[in-house]
């Protein structure tokens, strides 16, 4: 391309050169991450606060992150730890039980949160991908995004909460209103708890309504009302299920005898039961329980009523690894 010498007219004879560009060397800068570390005293996988601390703590470091630990007992602790965080970034170590009080905090806006996973089951983690060995979790904790995680409002005749694996509601509730220990890693309550109420079982009455439509009414063992796939201790009762799609999966599993409900928790626990005879699946924003049944929000036993349950697109927001750059 020719340039014209009268629109852009060089430098004349003896003229001095243009002057160098002076180019400021560039500085290479790495910030450090600070962290807020929030350690659940009562997650079912954290026994020995200072120990966790430590190891968390050396953890983080190891990413380049300064980290300022905490130990919580309580949701209210939690609450002051989180609100408290003065910019920095919230890393709670706990189990499925710290992600459920996390979506449960009375906040203006929900924090961003990374998760070193210390419970037993870890449904949330393990359905999010976030890893359970903690020097990833760390690096995911400290480089990660945010990712938008929904819940479900339940809301009965006596209260409102949020659930952020899902609802049960029948036989595997009743068992689980039977379980006293404190936490999840007591297997042999669990064990009798469930064989008491194995003994016990006779299907329950239930009329299940779906975004307004009728989806179930009769006997039924159970109901899920999942957001998440995995729920209790590692059961796929929702394998189909997305925790950012805004729906949660109504899933009703029939059963007339001790022998069938076994063999279908069998296969809720394979993930195989959809799409068998005696189950019966819908997709929905909003879901009503509108008879009297056993009922469990995440592992929280509300006692024998009606619901209603509504999935709240991105209540949590938790750095998973779909967001990682």
């Amino acid at each position: 391309m020719s340039v014209d010498p009268l629109l852009h007219p060089g430098p004349g004879p003896g003229a001095p050169p243009p002057p160098a560009v002076q180019r400021r060397p560039r500085v290479l800068s790495i910030v450090r991450r600070e962290v807020q570390l929030v350690v659940n005293a009562r997650a079912s996988g954290a026994a020995g606060a200072d120990g966790v601390v430590a190891r968390a703590t050396s953890a983080l470091r190891a990413e380049g992150a300064r980290v300022r630990a905490l130990v919580t007992a309580d949701e209210q602790e939690l609450a002051a730890a989180v609100s408290g965080a003065d910019g920095r970034r919230v890393v709670v170590v706990g189990g499925d039980g710290t992600v459920h009080a996390l979506a449960n905090l009375d906040l203006a806006a929900s924090p961003v949160a990374a998760l070193l996973p210390a419970g037993r089951a870890n449904n949330i983690a393990r359905a999010l991908g976030i890893p359970v060995e903690w020097s990833a979790a760390a690096q995911l904790a400290v480089r990660g995004r945010p990712a938008r995680v929904d819940a479900l409002e339940v809301v009965t005749p006596e209260r409102t909460l949020f659930a952020v694996e899902g609802v049960s509601a029948g036989f595997h509730a009743a068992a689980r209103h039977r379980y006293t220990a404190e936490n999840s890693a007591d297997m042999a309550a669990g064990g009798r708890a469930l064989v008491a109420q194995l003994a016990a079982f006779r299907p329950h009455r239930v009329t299940l309504r779906t975004d307004g439509a009728l989806a179930f009414a009769g006997p039924a063992a159970q109901v899920f009302l999942s957001n998440l796939p995995l729920f209790g201790f590692g059961f796929r009762v929702a394998p189909m299920a997305d925790h950012a799609d805004g729906r949660l999966e109504a899933i009703v599993l029939e059963a007339a005898t001790r022998r069938e409900v076994v063999r279908l928790l069998a296969a809720a626990r394979r993930g195989d039961h959809i799409g068998r005879q005696g189950t019966t699946w819908r997709r929905a924003v909003r879901a009503h329980l509108d008879a009297p049944v056993p009922l469990v929000a995440d592992a929280q036993p509300l006692g024998v009523t009606t619901a209603t349950v509504t999935v709240v697109p991105g209540r949590l927001r938790l750095i998973a690894p779909e967001l990682t750059p």
